[in-house]
C-alpha cells in the first residue's frame, strides 16, 4: 500500500493544504515548519491518535473547533479514501473516522492504512520506563492481531473495575469479598494469559530475525497472573489498592547479543538509537507477515541520527517500501537517495 496524497484542514500549523507522495518522500524544512506536523498527520490516518500530542485536541489549530485529514491510500488497483475529523465543543473532544464516506470504528478504520514511526524520542523504548514499552508492543500486536485487541481492551476492562474495588477497600469506602472478585479475577486469567502468548510470540520472532543493523537480544520479563499469584498478592494489593501482577507489570528488556549486558545500561546513545531503529524494521517485517500489508515508513529527521555506514544499510532495506522522510537541509540526503527517479521532494 502506499499512501498517495494528504490534505490537512486546521491541523497544527497547516491551516489548509494538500500534500502529495512518491515511492520515497524527502520533507525538507526548517524546525518548526510543520514537517512533523505532516507525519503526525498519516500517523493519525493509521493509528487514529497522535504519537506526540499530550492531548488529541492540541492537534487542532489554534482558534479553531475542529481538524480534518484526508488521505488517498492505493492497494494494487484499489484506491481507498480515508478521513479523521476531530471536533472540539465545550472541552470535549469527539473524533470520527470515515472509509469512502461511510463511518467506521476505529478498529476497523486502522486496518487500511499500516504506518511505522521513527522519531528521536523513540530512544526511549530503550531507556525510559516499563510503560513506554509495553504500550510500544501493544501497538504492533493489536495492528497486526484482531484477537490481540479485544483481549487487551477486555483485560483492561477487568482491570480497571478490579482495581476501583481494591482502591475502594483501602480507602473504607466500600469492603467486598473475595466471591466478589471471581468474574473479574477470571476475565483478568483469560485474556492476560491470551496477552501473554503473543507478547512470547512476538519476542520470540524478534530474537529469531536477521538483524540488518544492530545485533541484540529482546527479553520479556513477564508477570504471570494465575488464581495461585492472585490468591498469594490479596494482601498486599488490598494495602496498594492496585493489582501487582498480570500483563500490565511486565517489562522487555535489550542485550548485546550473546551477552548479559543491557543496552539501557552499557550502551552508547548511538548504539541504543541503532537498537530501536533495528526494532522498527523488524516490525515492517512481522506486520508484513501477519497482515499481507507493506506499511509505510515514516522516518522524523532520521539524516541527523545516523552516520553514512547505517544510513547505506537502511537504503537497501527501502527498497520496495514507500517511504516518506523529513529533514531540515536537503544536503543532508544521501546521494543516491537523491539521484533516484521515483524522489518526490516537499520544500515547507
Amino acid at each position: 500500500m502506499i499512501v498517495t496524497k494528504i490534505t490537512l484542514k486546521q491541523f497544527r500549523s497547516h491551516h489548509k493544504k494538500t500534500f502529495e507522495f512518491g515511492p520515497t518522500t524527502i520533507i525538507i524544512g526548517r524546525n518548526t515548519a510543520g514537517k512533523s506536523n505532516i507525519l503526525e498527520a498519516l500517523y493519525v490516518l493509521s493509528h487514529g491518535t497522535s504519537f506526540r500530542a499530550a492531548r488529541d485536541a492540541d492537534m487542532i489549530e489554534n482558534g479553531y473547533e475542529f481538524a480534518r485529514i484526508e488521505g488517498l491510500v492505493k492497494d494494487g488497483t484499489d484506491t481507498t479514501n480515508l478521513v479523521t475529523i476531530l471536533a472540539l465543543q465545550n472541552n470535549y473532544l469527539s473524533k470520527k473516522y470515515l472509509v469512502n464516506d461511510v463511518p467506521r470504528a476505529l478498529r476497523t478504520f486502522s486496518d487500511y492504512l499500516y504506518t511505522v514511526l521513527f522519531t528521536p524520542q523513540d530512544i526511549e523504548i530503550v531507556t525510559a520506563s516499563p510503560g513506554g514499552r509495553r504500550r510500544y508492543i501493544d501497538s504492533i500486536l493489536s495492528n497486526s492481531h484482531k484477537e490481540y485487541r479485544a483481549a487487551l481492551s477486555r483485560y483492561e476492562k477487568a482491570l480497571r473495575q478490579r482495581n476501583r474495588m481494591l482502591s475502594d477497600m483501602k480507602n473504607g469506602r466500600k469492603t467486598y469479598q473475595q466471591v466478589d472478585f471471581e468474574f473479574w479475577e477470571k476475565l483478568l486469567i483469560e485474556h492476560g494469559t491470551t496477552i501473554h502468548e503473543y507478547r512470547r510470540g512476538f519476542v520470540e520472532y524478534v530474537n529469531g530475525s536477521q538483524k540488518q543493523i544492530f545485533d541484540f537480544e529482546m527479553h520479556y520479563d513477564h508477570s504471570i497472573i494465575s488464581v495461585e499469584r492472585l490468591f498469594k498478592y490479596r494482601f498486599e494489593e488490598r494495602a496498594s489498592g492496585v493489582t501487582l501482577v498480570g500483563p500490565q507489570r511486565d517489562d522487555f528488556q535489550f542485550f548485546y547479543a550473546n551477552t548479559r549486558h543491557e543496552v539501557k545500561e552499557y550502551g552508547s546513545r548511538g548504539e541504543q538509537r541503532l537498537t530501536v531503529l533495528q526494532l522498527k524494521l523488524l516490525e515492517i517485517e512481522y506486520l508484513k507477515a501477519r497482515t499481507g500489508a507493506i506499511p509505510v515508513l515514516l522516518l522524523d529527521d532520521i539524516f541527523s541520527e545516523l552516520d553514512n555506514e547505517n544510513i547505506d544499510k537502511i537504503y537497501h532495506f527501502l527498497e520496495g517500501q514507500q517511504t516518506i522522510i523529513t529533514t531540515t537541509h536537503k544536503e543532508f540526503v544521501p546521494e543516491k537517495i537523491l539521484k533516484q527517479g521515483d524522489l518526490k521532494i516537499i520544500e515547507l
